[in-house]
């Protein structure tokens, strides 16, 4: 997850240079600036760090996930959900973040037949992350993050943006995806040249918010061609995650810290 600090920085600075200006004076300086490219139409449209609740949606790439993120509260809710290849079940991880404290459940579906797996309460499980081996190995701390897909590195790579009313499209450089994670390193080596112009769209809401966003990234070497995809929705009306009630949670098992150092 991104910490988006420039457009935020940038509207801060606006505030202040025109906290002294008349509005006449204001409305002078706004008609003389050009209009934004639709590149800096993209930056802009991403969540920052006072837009409020919003659910997210990711699909392909490294680790599908989806939850909600409140950066004015320091708390988001992940669900995670991986299928065991080799046996078939399926383990859930819920992570919930909420200023300092974090939590977890994990769940096991289709397991019909199986044994030797972990029973884990129910209940929303409090993590002292000073038992973790790798305080980074999980989501489990709120560091700024308004941007759950890391999509400004993708979209501050991107080169012949086009806008056709709401929908923009282009290209973008996926060597400089960052922690985005839209493919990884094996498949980036095997793209080769064609990573420096992988094509994209977006979609914009009637507000100018990002709602979605697709790369396509082509087949290369062994690898099929894979849809990347980003769903940014229902800001304002996403429920804000917050601390579970007491009768909600308890203290994460030995089990749980075996399986997040793991």
């Amino acid at each position: 997850m991104n910490v988006y600090k420039p457009v935020g920085a940038l509207l801060a600075l606006f505030v202040l240079a025109a906290g002294g200006c008349g509005v006449a004076e204001q409305v002078k300086q706004t008609a003389s600036q050009p209009p934004a490219t639709p590149k800096e139409e993209l930056l802009t449209a991403l969540p920052g760090p006072a837009t409020g609740a919003f659910h997210f949606a990711l699909k392909g790439g490294e680790q599908p996930m989806q939850g909600v993120l409140d950066a004015t509260k320091k708390s988001y809710r992940i669900d995670i959900s991986q299928k065991d290849a080799d046996l078939g079940f399926t383990m859930t991880m819920k992570f919930l973040v909420v200023d300092e404290k974090s939590w977890i459940k994990i769940n096991f579906s289709g397991t019909n037949g199986l044994t030797g797996l972990p029973k884990l309460p129910k209940k929303w499980m409090l993590v002292d992350r000073a038992k973790l081996k790798d305080d980074d190995a999980a989501p489990l701390s709120y560091e700024n993050e308004t941007d759950p897909a890391e999509l400004f590195p993708v979209f501050q790579a991107a080169a012949d943006v086009k806008k056709a009313g709401t929908t923009f499209s282009g290209t973008t450089d996926l060597t400089q995806q960052g922690k985005a994670e839209i493919v990884d390193s094996k498949t980036l080596n095997a793209l080769g040249a064609a990573a420096n112009k992988v094509p994209f769209e977006a979609v914009l809401d009637a507000q100018g918010r990002l709602t979605k966003a697709i790369i396509k990234v082509p087949a290369a070497g062994k690898a099929k061609a894979q849809r990347y995809e980003a769903v940014y929705d229902q800001y304002g009306t996403a429920e804000s995650p917050v601390e579970p009630a007491a009768g909600e949670q308890q203290k994460a098992t030995a089990t749980t810290y075996e399986i997040l150092n793991s």
